[in-house]
């Protein structure tokens, strides 16, 4: 099995898929992950623990990574130079095929998604390089779960267990920041507890029962819990809205509903996420009753998303572009602003159709 095999899929008898994404926790490297105290990423139980997982449950973080990768991956890669003064890109005539296929059962596409997607969560990603001398001939995504940072080796990094010896035989990309399950954790946790209190209020949608003694008839406390849990189990039944009480229990209900409390709540988590991804509020579909929110929600300009995405695709391309001293590798972004889209991105091909030929 070739080092690049062994890389992707771990040694001879592992089960690791090349396109799973697998569990990923909180991590930054040393001496990052030295200053972060155990309890501040993890929680003080499991159910407070931030993993990718966890940040995929909280809508907004689902719509921002699909913004990001929809957006994004699809998108072909060219590899160039920088010509004249205002620094132009200028594609070279013929394209390297590992831009446009893997050299593996993954996709192009997965391969762009997945880094991004490594890039919003934890700040980092890793590629598996193949050469042929010069010639990079196989460039694949590495699963977050199976690499790590190492001192021992000297990359840096490991893959599946393995010291990663040969720095041309991988591609570290930096994200731009920390990572959502680093610099949101606290917005992640603060979106669950909310979900939680809101199905809890949506079972109980009184705030608190309370059931008082009538007069001192001696109630013996496992009769009091009996009472407790009747009611308790009858509240979130389909006909919890009706009950009985003896003549010797009073009924006292302590609080008001706030309609809108959840919906001013999950709202602001919205605007949080929004600001920790880079994108406009209203790309990730918050209400637009102005009645209860802190915002209102604005069609988004098109050309702002574009501009906004750049965050996510300059540390992208710089590291592409370590790949071929001499050259850069840029995103064609054409699609991102052209409707409708090309579908057929960049091509080698003299005879594949131009975007004016698939549109007529």
């Amino acid at each position: 099995m070739s080092w690049f095999s062994r890389l992707l899929f771990g040694a001879p008898g592992t089960a690791h898929n090349v396109l799973s994404p697998l569990p990923i926790l909180p991590y930054a490297p040393s001496p990052e992950l030295a200053a972060l105290v155990y309890k501040d990423i993890y929680g003080g139980s499991v159910d407070d623990a931030v993993t990718r997982e966890v940040a995929m449950t909280v809508s907004p973080v689902k719509k921002a990574r699909a913004v990001i990768v929809g957006r994004l991956a699809d998108l072909p890669l060219e590899l160039g130079t920088m010509t004249g003064t205002e620094g132009e890109f200028v594609p070279d005539a013929t394209q390297p095929e590992w831009l446009s296929d893997t050299g593996t059962v993954q996709t192009v596409w997965h391969r762009t998604a997945w880094t991004l997607d490594d890039l919003l969560f934890t700040g980092w990603s890793l590629w598996a390089i193949e050469r042929d001398g010069d010639t990079i001939t196989k460039a694949a995504r590495i699963p977050r779960a199976h690499w790590t940072f190492s001192d021992e080796s000297p990359t840096g990094v490991s893959a599946n267990g393995a010291p990663v010896t040969d720095p041309g035989s991988v591609l570290l990309f930096c994200g731009p920041d920390e990572g959502l399950l680093i610099t949101a954790r606290d917005t992640i946790r603060g979106w669950r507890y909310m979900e939680k209190a809101w199905v809890g209020r949506a079972r109980n949608p009184i705030p608190i029962i309370v059931l008082h003694e009538a007069e001192d008839n001696g109630i013996s406390k496992d009769e009091a819990q009996g009472y407790v849990t009747a009611w308790a189990g009858a509240r979130t039944s389909e006909n919890g809205a009706v009950g009985f009480l003896p003549a010797k229990l009073n009924l006292e209900v302590h609080g008001d509903v706030e309609a809108d409390l959840f919906d001013k709540g999950r709202n602001a988590s919205r605007i949080d996420i929004a600001n920790q991804v880079n994108l406009p509020v209203s790309y990730l579909d918050g209400s637009t009753a102005t009645s209860s929110l802190t915002y209102v929600t604005q069609e988004g300009s098109r050309n702002q998303v574009v501009d906004d995405l750049e965050y996510w695709l300059a540390p992208f391309e710089h590291a592409l572009s370590t790949l071929t001293p001499g050259k850069k590798v840029r995103v064609n972004r054409s699609n991102l602003t052209a409707v409708p889209n090309d579908t057929f991105g960049a091509s080698t091909r003299t005879d594949a159709p131009t975007t004016q030929e698939v549109q007529a």
